[in-house]
Order: C-alpha cells, then sequence, then structure tokens
C-alpha cells in the first residue's frame, strides 16, 4: 500500500510539473551553471529590464502557461536575469545582449548556442525551443567557422552559410553582409538571395554601409520583396548606428544617423526625432538630456494622438487581416495562429502608444525626483490608462509615480486594484511593491 501511495505521489508530482509555467531558478549565475551540470541540461536565460514592455507581456501572460512549461521545463534549466541590476550587467556585456527581452541558450559550461528577441505568442516562444535544441546540436563550433573564414572570405556561398549560423547565435553580420554584397554581380544586388539575407539580417544594418546603401538605392524594388520591411530595415539602420554612437558617446556618428533619418521618406519614418535623442542619452548616461528628449517626445507626439485615431487605426488593421484571411493568403496559418493574430491586430497601435508612455512614464519613476518631471510622467501614465484601461502594469507605473509624489493613498488604494488584475506570474511583485508603500518605504532604488 505504502508502495502505491508512493508511486501515486511520484506521478502527482511528475504531472504538477507539467501543469505549471516555467519554473525559474534562484540564486547566482554560477549556482545555475552548477545544476546545469549535475543535471546534463542546457540553459534557458530570459534577460529582461524592469521598463520593458514586452519582458512583462511575456512574464505575466506567456511564461505561467502550463503547454509552455511543460517544455521549457523539461529541456532546460530556466532562470531570469535583470540586465540593468547587480550580475546581470555583466552578464548582458559577456552574452552581447542589445534588445529586451532576449531569451539566450546556453551550454553548461556557458557556452552560448542561440538565442532569441522579443514577445510572441506561445506556439512561437515554444517553437523557439525546439530551434535551439537543434542548435546545440550542430557539430561544427562557432570557432570553426571563424577559422575557415580566413582562407574562404571570397566564396559567396560559404560566406551565406557562415552568417546563417551567426545569426543562430545572434552575432551581427554587417561587414560580412558587406563583402558579400561586393563580390556579387551588380545585377543580383536585389536577387531573392540577397532578398533573404536582408530578411534574416535586416534589423542589424548601420547606415554607414554598403548594405544600408543598396538598400536605399533599390528602396522601391525592394519593398514588394521584402513585404513592406524595406523602411523598417532602415529605420533599424538609423536605430542600430544611433546605439553605436551612444555606446562610443560619439556625437559626430549620432548626427550621421540623424541625417540619415532625415533623408528617409516621410512615409516610412516610425520613429520620432524626439525619440532617437531621447535613446541615445539614456544609453550614453546623460540624464538632463535624456529628460529633455523624452519630454519632448510625450509632450509633442505621444501626447497629442487621440484616442478616436488609435481605435479607427487598429480598425483598418483589423479589417486588412480579415480581407488577407477570406482571400486565402494566410491558409497555411492555423486557428490558434489565426486567433492571435486577429487578437493582436484589433489592438495594435493602443498597445504601442500606451506602452510608450508608460516605458518613459516608468523611466522618469526611476531616474529622478524633479517634481515638475514627475508630475509630467504622471500625465503620460494616466493617458496610458486612458487609452488601455485597467492594464495592471500600467496601472502600477501609476501608482508608483503617486508615491513617489507623496499622494500614499491613491497610491496604495490603486495598487490594490492591480494586484487583483495582474497575473500569477507577477503577483508577488506586486504585492512586494504595496507592502513597501504600507510600511512607507521606498519602492525605487
Amino acid at each position: 500500500m505504502k508502495k502505491q501511495l508512493l508511486i501515486v505521489s511520484t506521478l502527482f508530482i511528475a504531472m504538477s510539473s507539467f501543469a505549471q509555467g516555467i519554473v525559474f531558478e534562484q540564486g547566482t549565475w554560477k549556482q545555475v551553471l552548477e545544476k546545469a551540470k549535475q543535471t546534463n541540461k542546457p540553459i534557458f536565460v530570459d534577460v529582461y529590464t524592469t521598463w520593458c514592455g514586452p519582458c512583462k507581456k511575456m512574464s505575466s501572460e506567456i511564461f505561467p502557461l502550463a503547454e509552455v512549461g511543460a517544455v521549457y521545463n523539461v529541456n532546460f534549466v530556466c532562470y531570469q536575469i535583470d540586465a540593468e541590476k547587480g550580475e546581470g550587467i555583466d552578464f548582458a556585456k559577456k552574452y552581447e545582449v542589445k534588445a529586451y527581452p532576449s531569451y539566450l541558450f546556453i551550454k553548461p559550461d556557458g557556452t552560448l548556442f542561440s538565442r532569441a528577441l522579443g514577445s510572441m505568442p506561445a506556439k512561437s516562444f515554444i517553437d523557439v525551443s525546439t530551434s535551439a535544441l537543434a542548435d546545440m546540436n550542430d557539430p561544427k563550433s562557432i570557432e570553426e567557422w571563424d577559422k575557415e573564414y580566413l582562407t574562404r572570405k571570397n566564396e559567396t556561398a560559404f560566406l551565406l552559410s557562415y552568417m546563417d549560423k551567426r545569426s543562430k547565435l545572434g552575432k551581427s553580420n554587417d561587414q560580412l553582409f558587406d563583402e558579400y554584397l561586393r563580390l556579387i554581380p551588380e545585377e543580383e544586388l536585389t536577387s531573392d538571395i540577397v532578398v533573404k539575407k536582408y530578411a534574416n539580417d535586416g534589423q542589424q544594418l548601420k547606415v554607414n554601409s554598403f548594405a544600408y546603401d543598396n538598400l536605399l538605392k533599390n528602396r522601391t524594388k525592394y519593398f514588394g520583396k521584402l513585404f513592406g520591411y524595406t523602411d523598417v530595415f532602415l529605420m533599424a539602420g538609423v536605430m542600430n548606428t544611433m546605439r553605436e554612437a551612444a555606446k562610443l558617446k560619439d556625437e559626430q556618428l549620432l548626427e550621421k544617423a540623424i541625417k540619415a533619418y532625415d533623408q528617409l521618406p516621410g512615409s516610412s519614418l516610425q520613429k520620432q526625432k524626439d525619440e532617437i535623442y531621447m535613446e541615445y542619452y539614456q544609453r550614453a548616461g546623460n540624464t538632463n538630456k535624456y529628460l529633455k528628449y523624452a519630454t519632448g517626445f510625450c509632450n509633442n507626439y505621444l501626447m497629442k494622438i487621440s484616442k478616436d485615431s488609435i481605435d479607427k487605426k487598429d480598425q483598418l488593421t483589423l479589417q486588412l487581416i480579415e480581407k488577407q484571411i477570406k482571400s486565402g493568403a494566410l491558409a497555411k496559418i492555423d486557428s490558434v495562429q489565426l486567433a492571435q493574430l486577429r487578437q493582436y491586430s484589433a489592438h495594435a497601435e493602443r498597445d504601442k502608444i500606451s506602452e510608450s508612455l508608460n516605458n518613459v512614464a516608468w523611466k522618469f519613476f526611476e531616474t529622478t525626483s524633479d517634481k515638475k518631471a514627475l508630475n509630467d510622467a504622471l500625465s503620460w501614465s494616466k493617458r496610458s490608462l486612458e487609452i488601455y484601461p485597467e492594464n495592471p502594469m500600467w496601472m502600477d507605473t501609476y501608482a508608483n509615480l503617486l508615491y513617489k509624489l507623496g499622494k500614499n493613498e491613491e497610491a496604495v488604494a490603486l495598487e490594490e486594484e492591480a494586484l487583483e488584475l495582474v497575473g500569477k506570474g507577477s503577483k508577488e511583485g506586486f504585492k512586494n511593491t504595496l507592502q513597501k508603500m504600507r510600511e512607507g518605504q521606498k519602492t525605487w532604488d
């Protein structure tokens, strides 16, 4: 009988592990590496920041899902690390994390073998793990590829394969892409092979590259082939150059990025100029100039967008998606993915604008104690909730700003509401914030 009870208990525990979301290890990175060695499992690392909206979305909506946990808990030792705090700062530098959320797949010896990026539906996130496991079993190491490159750099076929390998590791291909494009005849600069490379590596462009100039020069030809992503990649070139300038604290390089921005067609501009300057000074660590340009971005752009115009844009987007579905253009997408696509399309603009307001407001909360700046941030946070009511993440930002401004009762009441609405994966953090508010402790570092 005891043996039977033991078997039943064991099965119950095993089944329970599949009925929950991702279970993240606690402790230091060294301890996680040790556990990976003991269990002979690779490591999945979610690299996030506190201000990152997509990070919060994944943490509250995707990571807690049972189907996600069933895959990740079985195949990986799972860990989360804040890229801007504690050992996360050096961790992010070591693994060259440049955007959030980043998902790193690492062997027990600390070797990175695959990575992915961004917010995504559960099925796509599960597919990421499948792809990562395939990458782990690739017998040819990146060191072998690097060595081979020295003698085969003039072979176009090799360069294509080499770039594919580097892409899976999140390594930049900007120099290699330029080398490849310079090797092929001019008439092949808009070929299907080149289109595929832009599709894979277009997000890595910089404005002072041959690949960027080629895309801009042939923008019209590429537009249809890249399904409209031509302008997305050109803007990525501007932003990547700005980020490199910030890393070097090189304002001359920043102005080259701005000059390239000014040369883009108006229809292709997905960023405001104040937004580019804002991010540059945030990355360069110049708080005063960051606050200046962030204020301009919010007051001169985001706050002037009416809710009606946001709703109309979302309605139009959804209508276009429905038209694509009826035409059969999306026939290969299953019903679950179609439902997710509809849900995303119905609120894409709402999510984008409200998230931008929230992110800047949160950064002000973390960055400054200036009352005027905090009141500005409070107005942006309030607007984010008008656009997207009852979003617990946005409510948390508003509550924290109220608290920092000394409006304690309002802050506590709102944080209590947010706690009721937030997903299970984030409840503990909200409870901690609420407790600090009630006890009069700081909720900021």
